[in-house]
């Protein structure tokens, strides 16, 4: 497969996950909810090292790579997943999946700016429509939901998280040339860190994780393993604006699907949620189509 396919296997993977994120932190707060979505993500990939026999490609890894890789997925996931957790509870799923689709506009200036990946006209309008579509949607339940436009100020800080990150990830596979052990070997020292700072605030004393929670966070594990390992690999293979802005579909996934998991006033759909999904479709035929 190539870039261009991981990277919509990411938008539907990363959508269904996000759906998952919600079901579980309804229930556990959003610290211990990204956390242990994160740790069923590490089981999944360690198993697939395992039974791929590639534990030993993991023992390989230059020790800037590693630490590349750990500072990417700390910043990208401890801390990403944490605030989309917490911007879910304030502003519901679909509102807060549709605000993180800003991502390809840091994520494509900075490709442009550092790793000398040329931003066409063409690409650049479909980048600015997806964008206003965003900006619609972040409108959209301001009237009639009662939703202040300033509570979207973490789906913004993981859209700039989000937008960063991959220029990391080319670093780091240029002295580690393999996505998903990267990735695998990342996780590790990033969720070590994660439980010490979970340990030391003692969020982790907090009351015992329903049952119920647990089924969603490993269910969010498998699909979160599958939704990260396409991502890294389509930043491996294809320009980074193509990848990041085809990955932002998983807000349409969210979107078609919260309405029908959830029946919060903050999840319905309106004229400008609509409305903001398709400049955000269009935006992102845009890039694809001239990337």
């Amino acid at each position: 497969m190539d870039g261009v396919a991981w990277a919509f296997v990411t938008a539907v993977a990363y959508g269904v996950t996000q759906i998952i994120n919600r079901k579980a932190n309804r229930l556990v707060d959003a610290y211990r909810t990204a956390f242990g979505l994160l740790v069923g993500v590490e089981a999944v990939l360690v198993t697939r090292a395992i039974v791929l026999g590639r534990m030993g490609l993991l023992a390989e890894i230059p020790l800037r790579a590693a630490l590349t890789f750990a500072l990417t997925t700390l910043f990208h996931f401890s801390v990403g997943w944490t605030l989309l957790a917490w911007s879910q509870q304030q502003i519901g799923v679909a509102r807060t999946g549709a605000l993180v689709s800003a991502a390809p506009l840091v994520g494509s200036i900075l490709a442009a700016v550092f790793l000398d990946e040329a931003l066409t006209p063409e690409m650049a309008a479909g980048v600015v429509v997806a964008v206003l579509g965003v900006a619609l949607v972040s409108l959209s339940g301001s009237r009639e939901l009662g939703i202040p436009w300033r509570r979207s100020w973490a789906a913004f800080a993981v859209a700039t998280i989000w937008g960063t990150t991959p220029l990391l990830i080319r670093i780091g596979l240029r002295d580690f040339d393999h996505p998903v052990e990267g990735l695998t070997v990342g996780m590790a020292i990033s969720l070590s860190l994660h439980l010490i700072v979970l340990a030391a605030t003692r969020i982790l004393r907090r009351g015992p994780i329903p049952p119920v929670a647990m089924r969603w966070l490993v269910a969010g594990g498998l699909t979160g393993a599958v939704g990260i390992s396409a991502q890294w690999l389509s930043f491996a293979l294809a320009k980074v604006a193509v990848a990041i802005t085809i990955q932002q579909l998983a807000a349409l996934v969210v979107i078609g699907l919260a309405p029908l998991t959830f029946r919060e006033p903050f999840e319905r759909m309106n004229t400008r949620l609509v409305i903001g999904t398709v400049a955000m479709l269009a935006g992102t035929a845009l890039v694809t189509l001239n990337g």
